[in-house]
């Protein structure tokens, strides 16, 4: 076998095997608003949550005028039913507040769990309120931005 032949085989080997695996890669947006502040959160997973599966995630909390990026982790039960979900951002536009979520859920986004807010200002604030998410059908559209 020459050096192109032997070349293209393993292009070809190696193209074979990728498309499978992004076949499967699906993923879903999902959203859920908060009891807390109307807060809704809209994330996107970069897979499907399958049984064991770890999962990336993605997207934004808007609270009021506010809108966060937000992205995590989510680890979905060996029967494929529920997730623990951590997700984390830094809201620049108010205090530079560091945030984050850590909830139990089932896979549409229902469950509870803890808000976490960290305020820079002297002194510094930390506080965990507890949070209950519900699973909105249709999810809101893209946030609108003001012009800088």
């Amino acid at each position: 076998m020459s050096t192109r032949q032997a070349r293209t085989v393993c292009v070809v080997l190696c193209f074979c095997l990728m498309v499978p695996a992004a076949a499967h890669a699906q993923g879903r947006t999902l959203c859920a608003s908060d009891n807390l502040n109307d807060a809704t959160v809209v994330i996107k997973t970069d897979t499907d949550f399958a049984a064991g599966a770890i999962v990336g995630l993605h997207g934004w909390l808007s609270i009021g005028q506010a809108t966060i990026p937000i992205y995590g982790t989510a680890v979905v039960d060996a029967a494929g039913a529920k997730a623990k979900i951590s997700l984390q951002g830094i809201n620049s536009a108010e205090r530079h507040q560091h945030l984050g979520l850590a909830v139990d859920t089932d896979l549409m986004l229902n469950g509870s769990g803890t808000f976490d807010n960290v305020n820079a200002g002297q002194p510094f604030s930390y506080e965990i309120i507890a949070v209950t998410w519900t699973a909105l059908d249709p999810c809101p559209g893209a946030p609108q931005f003001a012009r800088p």
